[in-house]
């Protein structure tokens, strides 16, 4: 089967492993040095926050019990950052999180939008999701909404143009996070992938309008598929709800990250970065 066939069965295989816990220190409250010396990990490869931990219950912790720091997986903290790390042009203190729960990212989020004297708005449509990033955020200067993301001005706490970065870390197959949930093998069908590519799509324009013209939209999903990532990508591309270029995700990424592939997208892999399979696309507004 050659260098392809190879690639293939490394990834296979990888979402059969037991993934390492990864944690991750709160910006502004620890760092992953310490936390990791706190808790007797090792700070991770690639996120400036991430904590390998060898073993144990994390729950049991009192760094997580205090809010030092949170179970996240290392790709999550790195698409979350790249998209806070990624060149802007003006203000800079207006953030949105469009599907926040259950928290994480909002939580890292909220983090470093506080170093820069800014706010997050973190939006979910659950109830129930909505209060676990109430939790997640807690002493954090985060607006969290109970709403639809795609009511982007419909209500004034979600105006068109309001927000200089916007995350959307769309509804998705949950194919890239395998290792930690097997049981998404025979949970999810064709029709569930065509609902929530239409559901990504709305979202995605809702995104879109919300961010201000040179403001950032960094666009991430927890799955490899094309029809969740490229080709979303490529279809708002062909037809953008405001007029948007595609901006090169890796650099945000960091230099010590390999194979990353030829942008302007990127795509994480158990495999080749012992994180879940994320997807990341920036885009700005240009008008």
């Amino acid at each position: 089967m050659g260098a392809a066939g190879a690639e293939l069965r490394a990834a296979l295989a990888a979402d059969n492993d037991r993934p390492v816990v990864h944690l991750a220190a709160r910006p502004g409250a620890i760092d992953a040095a310490r936390l990791a010396r706190r808790v007797g990990g090792e700070p991770g490869r690639y996120s400036p926050y991430a904590v390998y931990l060898p073993g144990g219950a994390p729950g049991e912790l009192p760094e997580l019990r205090d809010g030092l720091a949170r179970v996240q997986d290392e790709g999550s903290q790195l698409v979350a950052a790249a998209l806070a790390g990624a060149a802007l042009d003006g203000p800079d203190a207006a953030w949105l999180d469009l599907c926040a729960g259950p928290g994480g990212k909002a939580a890292l989020l909220g983090a470093l939008v506080a170093a820069r004297g800014g706010r997050l708005t973190a939006v979910e449509a659950a109830e129930h999701r909505a209060e676990l990033v109430r939790a997640a955020v807690a002493g954090l200067p985060v607006t969290v909404l109970h709403a639809d993301g795609r009511t982007v001005g419909e209500r004034p706490e979600l105006p068109v143009g309001g927000f200089d970065r916007v995350l959307l870390d769309a509804p998705c197959t949950g194919l890239g996070a395998l290792r930690r949930r097997p049981e998404a093998r025979w949970r999810r069908s064709e029709a569930d992938l065509a609902d929530l590519v239409e559901l990504q799509r709305a979202l995605l324009a809702a995104a879109c309008r919300a961010v201000r013209p040179g403001g950032l939209v960094g666009y991430v999903t927890c799955s490899p598929h094309p029809a969740e990532t490229r080709e979303q990508v490529a279809a708002l591309l062909a037809d953008p709800p405001v007029p948007l270029v595609a901006v090169d995700a890796r650099p945000a990424l960091g230099a010590d990250m390999p194979q990353l592939g030829a942008g302007p997208t990127v795509q994480l892999w158990p495999h080749r970065h012992g994180t879940d399979a994320m997807f990341l696309a920036l885009l700005r507004r240009t008008a």
